[in-house]
């Protein structure tokens, strides 16, 4: 009884489903309509609310309109429509493995003109597969079928979505059969067919399943086909040579047929973006029964405008007013050569000279030292679509930049240069492979060097921001599977980083590290949204200064911070981890018998003091957010529920090592709203910690950055030298500043964390 239904539903919903969207647009109410005031599944637990209420036309009004009575509305069409909910639920159950299940709509009149809508799902028992078998079918040269084991049958049939035992589910069925159907096109079988068939015992719920699978002959490439370019539109000609374009695609003749490196050839001529339309098929003239045969690929293309300029405007908390602009040529001198000028600006409107200092607009980088004068990058960019028809895309940049890090340091480079080739274009795990050598310098606040480096004096501390030669061998992968680059639900994303810089490379002896990243997330689907689970950790390992008593060090620019709107988020951006203080006051306790030396030491007062982030050499982050689709707007808001945890350490001078005990956790909620750009995100992190003990430091030339530095640190017994009562010199001893130097946070108020941005955090 139960395959006819099957088949009625399967047409009613070939008919219907696809405008159950329409549909929706087409119940709001009109006068003398029925409200649906709500809308509501019971018995269900194959299938979610969420995933139910998509697939029907019944539609509830909107959370406005329910909560506060204005929003739009939606009324019930006809008693027809609610039948036919009834149906398109029923098949998708019966499609999924539950040939028993009842839907019955059940209507609840809250009033003439309103009502609520119920429907009662009975599932019943699911039908299990009881038996799953796999045939291979060969055609001989006489045309004459046999059928046989399948040879490498784990190559083709491993990590199917079904397997014995488990529930019959006629998605998965076809998904499975689209899966065998890849692997053997993947493998030099371009005609492949697979076959499924089935037998169900409707009494004993249980469904013998087999596929019968239908190679065709092996085959390898034949002739390569490229037709001269259509030209761009209003164009005349082509300008685009076949002859490099052969040369770029990474196929070759004699190759054995894979599907999915001629998908990586289309995309690989896309990403050129020099192409409007790009076709890479087999031609069908040249395909035979022969046991084995040649085939011919077919290369359509399409020429695009091959020169584009792109200027873009926006705002940030930390960059103020930044603006950027873009030229490419998609043809550069010829063979898919590809020229990018870049040209960027941040802190437009704070820093000089477009200093305009407009009140609120860049309030947040009135602490940040490094934020008073314009961040500037500049490049220019030539690649190549590919390298001697290999997977391989090479670059070359050569730049000049001024960037500056939250609270942190200021990098200046006027020359730098980077090399690197992009290896497996389009293949499941692509890698970089990069080198960068640049002359720069890098300052941070005096007391920066002083508590992480023990180098207090001045001149000293010129020595390590003078201008120096950095040179970086770098490399990196990405294997990302998820579903979307915007707002994934599925899937995950896995990043890995190494740097290298040393002399062995061409690296100053004073700017030497080797350093290790990870990050790692994983989407998984949860009703309306996504719960995401993401971690990041790092570690770097740096050379001696050629200082006398001086630890590792390690290049500022290459130092591991967190906290921010993409980390931490209970914590402003880079202010987790170890932290040097400069108080505005200090309190000078006399030293008796001694008119010329005295101690200083600061108090903690929240609100008195300005917090130097120093980074660290050890970094972890563990972020778990759960995003749910709005209740008003859910089509164009959703809401995110997290909580971060992190630490950064600081091994390099205080050697206390990395303890789990110092990780700090934060929880909060955000609010993302879509738009074109992106989406726009709201986050309010809790922090419940007192801010993290600390050296406290005096300047002798306060706002000069050119003095040395005195420890202030409460219970210091480090000797000050000072002449004239107020007036500060030197610190006469010698000795570790102590981080004994500990601020409050404040009122609850001020242990919210508002962070601003655009894009999901990960």
């Amino acid at each position: 009884m139960w395959r006819p239904a099957l088949l009625a539903a399967a047409l009613l919903s070939s008919t219907s489903l696809s405008a159950a969207a329409q549909r929706r647009a087409d119940v709001r109410c009109n006068v003398g309509d029925i409200e649906v005031r709500s809308l509501k599944f019971r018995g269900n637990s194959a299938h979610t609310d969420y995933a139910l209420e998509r697939g029907i036309a019944t539609t509830p009004s909107t959370w406005w309109r329910r909560t506060f009575g204005f929003g739009r509305s939606y009324c019930l069409d006809s008693i027809a429509t609610m039948i036919e909910d009834s149906a398109r639920l029923s098949y998708r159950y019966v499609s999924t493995g539950y040939p028993d299940v009842r839907v019955r709509p059940v209507l609840t009149y809250k009033s003439p003109t309103k009502v609520d809508v119920a429907y009662e799902i009975t599932e019943g028992e699911p039908m299990i597969i009881d038996s799953l078998g796999i045939e291979w079918t060969t055609i001989d040269s006489l045309g004459f079928a046999s059928r046989s084991a399948l040879p490498d049958s784990l190559r083709y049939t491993s990590d199917l979505p079904i397997e014995l035992g488990a529930r019959f589910n006629t998605i998965a069925i076809e998904a499975a059969r689209d899966s065998i159907v890849r692997r053997l096109q993947e493998r030099g079988y371009p005609q492949a067919e697979v076959l499924r068939d089935f037998a169900t015992e409707i009494a004993a719920h249980r469904a013998d399943v087999t596929f019968r699978i239908y190679p065709g002959p092996k085959s390898w490439i034949g002739a390569i086909n490229i037709p001269e370019p259509l030209p761009p539109v209003g164009g005349t000609r082509s300008r685009i040579d076949t002859g490099r374009v052969r040369q770029v695609l990474g196929i070759r003749v004699g190759q054995l047929y894979n599907e999915r490196t001629l998908e990586a050839v289309r995309r690989g001529l896309f990403l050129t973006e020099a192409f409007r339309f790009v076709g890479v098929s087999i031609d069908s003239a040249s395909l035979t029964d022969d046991v084995d045969s040649l085939v011919s690929v077919n290369v359509t293309l399409a020429e695009t405008q091959l020169q584009a300029t792109r200027a873009s405007l926006g705002w940030g908390n930390l960059d103020c007013i930044r603006a950027q602009l873009n030229y490419t040529n998609f043809n550069f001198l010829g063979g898919l050569r590809r020229l990018d000028l870049n040209g960027r600006l941040s802190k437009v409107g704070y820093a000089q000279p477009l200093d305009y200092r407009s009140g609120s607009l860049c309030g947040s980088l009135r602490d940040d030292p490094f934020s008073d004068t314009l961040n500037y990058y500049a490049s220019a960019t030539i690649s190549q679509a590919s390298l001697f028809g290999l997977r391989v895309v090479p670059s070359l940049t050569i730049y000049s930049e001024r960037r500056s890090e939250f609270k942190a340091f200021l990098r200046e480079t006027p020359f730098g240069l980077i090399g690197s080739a992009l290896q497996g274009v389009g293949s499941s795990l692509p890698m970089t492979w990069s080198y960068q050598l640049e002359y720069g310098r890098t300052v941070a606040q005096p007391a920066f060097f002083c508590a992480v480096f023990n180098v207090c004096e001045s001149e000293a501390r010129q020595r390590l921001e003078e201008g120096t030669r950095s040179a970086v061998v770098g490399w990196s992968t990405t294997r990302s599977t998820a579903l979307s680059l915007v707002n994934p639900t599925g899937g995950s994303v896995v990043r890995l980083d190494l740097r290298h810089a040393s002399t062995i490379v061409g690296s100053a002896s004073d700017a030497s590290f080797n350093r290790a990243t990870v990050d790692a997330t994983w989407y998984r689907p949860v009703s309306t949204g996504a719960l995401v689970l993401r971690i990041r950790a790092g570690a770097v390992l740096g050379s001696r200064l050629d200082l006398s008593g001086s630890p590792r060090f390690i290049p500022l620019q290459e130092r591991l911070y967190a906290g921010g709107p993409n980390s931490v988020r209970g914590y402003r951006q880079n202010e987790l981890g170890p932290a040097v203080y400069l108080p505005d006051e200090v309190t000078a306790i006399a030293i008796p018998g001694n008119d010329t030396l005295v101690y200083l030491e600061a108090f903690a007062d929240s609100t008195d003091e300005r917090t130097v982030p120093t980074g660290g050499d050890n970094v972890i982050v563990a972020n778990v957010e759960l995003r749910l689709r709005s209740p008003a707007f859910p089509e164009m808001m959703q809401w995110a529920f997290f909580v971060d945890a992190g630490q950064v350490w600081n091994r390099g001078r205080s050697g206390t090592g990395v303890s789990f005990n110092d990780i700090r956790v934060t929880p909060g909620l955000g609010v993302r709203v879509f738009t074109p750009v992106g989406p726009i995100r709201v986050d309010v992190g809790y922090n419940a910690y007192d801010r993290q003990p600390g050296p406290a430091y005096l300047t002798t030339s306060p706002g000069s950055g050119s003095g040395n530095l005195i420890c202030v640190s409460p219970g210091n017994d480090l000797r000050v030298l000072s002449r004239t009562p107020g007036v500060y010199e030197r610190q006469v001893d010698d000795g570790d500043c102590p981080a004994s130097y500990a601020p409050g946070r404040g009122s609850f108020l001020r242990r919210l964390t508002f962070q601003f941005s655009i894009g999901q955090p990960f």
